[in-house]
């Protein structure tokens, strides 16, 4: 998936560097931040541009240059709340710097990135709105998500969900359609939300599905996510036996994951998402996956 939009994502890599190296705190920030990830974002964003469109280049690389920028600066501040030393198989902004410089750098680098993104948009009240909207839903989200517990519901987490990781998803489809005038999806933000919860979803799962449970960052630090909840709702899983954080309750963790009640539960929390998401995407690219 990736090869199909390589030379556009050089593109968008370029203008990424271009907005870090105008700013002499910001450009110490290019080592983690240029041709790193998935850049999901960027490709669901080309995916859905309409290609007759008449768009101003620089707009269209820009637009979701900053959106990447924007998301590289919520990592900057997860990686101190949930203490990751590793990102992308290599040391972290927070262990290369310190956590007080990696939260400051992340303030700095989501203030100057959705003030230019406002900027670039300046002309068109719905997007900047939108924008504004959307960037405090991420920043609530991620406020709310330290709030879960043994006793959250499954509708706790994909509330939270919905903030912290579809919003900047949403924006992505949201502003593809918008700039573009595609007309190819009547409701974006309904199909952004979809996939914020899938991806999000899919993550939380992998990172229960490892063969050594020390690589599990949720599960040593006790952190409550969807498989957790999942297992409580649909295995009557004693949530008390998780925090005590052994081998043995992991590999009972293990197991149940592996459950068909467990698996049948999830696809049926997931399966308007799933089709939704499939409907737009996968008719028309039979080869997506959401590892791309």
């Amino acid at each position: 998936m990736r090869s199909d939009y390589a030379q556009e994502l050089d593109i968008i890599e370029q203008r990424i560097a271009d907005f870090l190296d105008t700013n002499n705190v910001l450009r110490q920030l290019m080592p983690f931040a240029v041709k790193k990830g998935k850049r999901i974002r960027s490709i669901l964003y080309l995916m859905n541009w309409n290609k007759n469109a008449l768009v101003d280049a620089e707009i269209k690389y820009k637009t979701i240059a900053l959106i990447e920028l924007i998301h590289f600066g919520s990592i900057l501040h997860d990686d101190v709340v949930d203490n990751n030393m590793v990102r992308r198989n290599r040391n972290s902004v927070a262990k290369e710097f310190g956590f007080r410089k990696s939260i400051i750098w992340g303030d700095l680098l989501l203030v100057y990135s959705i003030n230019e993104l406002l900027k670039l948009h300046s002309n068109d009240t719905y997007i900047k709105n939108y924008i504004t909207e959307q960037c405090c839903a991420t920043a609530l989200g991620a406020a709310l998500e330290r709030d879960l517990n043994i006793q959250s519901t499954i509708q706790d987490c994909i509330n939270i969900m919905s903030l912290k990781t579809a919003s900047l998803f949403k924006v992505v489809f949201v502003l593809s359609s918008q700039l573009s005038h595609s007309s190819s999806q009547s409701d974006f933000a309904y199909l952004g939300n979809c996939f914020g919860l899938l991806f999000q979803f899919q993550n939380d799962l992998d990172n229960f599905s490892l063969s050594d449970f020390r690589a599990s960052e949720d599960f040593m630090q006790k952190n409550i996510t969807l498989p957790i909840i999942l297992l409580k709702e649909f295995l009557n899983f004693d949530l008390s036996k998780f925090c005590l954080s052994t081998q043995k309750i992991y590999l009972e963790i293990q197991h149940l994951l592996q459950t068909p009640e467990f698996k049948s539960g999830a696809q049926k929390i997931f399966s308007e998402s799933t089709l939704a998401v499939e409907d737009f995407l996968y008719a028309s690219h039979p080869t997506f996956s959401f590892r791309c």
